[in-house]
């Protein structure tokens, strides 16, 4: 014949819910058994689901939206309704309440925090990228820039030879195709560029 039970799963799901109240790390057998003094044992084989479905509510708050249904805590007016005639247990529950949603609200201002500083890193991020931008369009233009005075020394420099020995008379546009091919001198020495 089997020992009675020393405690109800009833009980037991209301020390978890006390004990989970006052503590904000995950919930192990071994900790409730120092917390709670109830065996390890007990809390491994008739409460394992339940303290995995607590420790997951605690980490998830917002998990209505994935089907996960936590072990509910109970309320300020349920513990009033539940310990009004025990004074002293009443202040213990409250207490232990008052410590649950001071841990919730930290863990709130944590996340709030963490949001604020990674707007304004994206911020940050955001206006570099456009300066980067800015900077590359400026250095497009010296580049184009650049590449046109290039262009046009070596085409007046061929130019002018041509002026002198009378290949061309017309004033030199790197509009016309021909005189682009004049200024080409890396396409017309091929040999020395390779």
């Amino acid at each position: 014949m089997a020992r009675p039970k020393k405690y109800t799963n009833e009980d037991l799901l209301e020390l978890l819910r006390q004990t989970r109240s006052e503590i904000t790390e995950d919930l192990t057998p071994y900790l409730l058994e120092k917390h709670t003094g109830v065996s390890k044992t007990v809390w491994r084989t008739r409460m394992a689901k339940e303290i995995e479905q607590l420790n997951q509510a605690f980490k998830n708050p917002f998990n209505d939206s994935r089907g996960i249904n936590p072990l509910p805590l109970d309320n300020v007016l349920t513990i009033y309704e539940k310990y009004k005639y025990n004074e002293k247990v009443l202040l213990t529950k409250l207490k232990s309440y008052d410590i649950f949603v001071n841990n919730i609200l930290k863990m709130a201002s944590k996340v709030s925090g963490l949001e604020v500083t990674l707007r304004q890193k994206e911020s940050a991020s955001k206006e570099i990228i456009q300066e980067l931008e800015e900077k590359v369009a400026l250095l497009k233009e010296e580049r184009d820039h650049f590449e046109r005075e290039y262009l046009e020394t070596i085409g007046q420099s061929t130019y002018r030879e041509q002026y002198r020995t009378r290949e061309t008379k017309e004033p030199l546009s790197l509009e016309r195709q021909e005189n682009v091919e004049i200024v080409d001198f890396i396409g017309r020495n091929r040999d020395l560029f390779d």
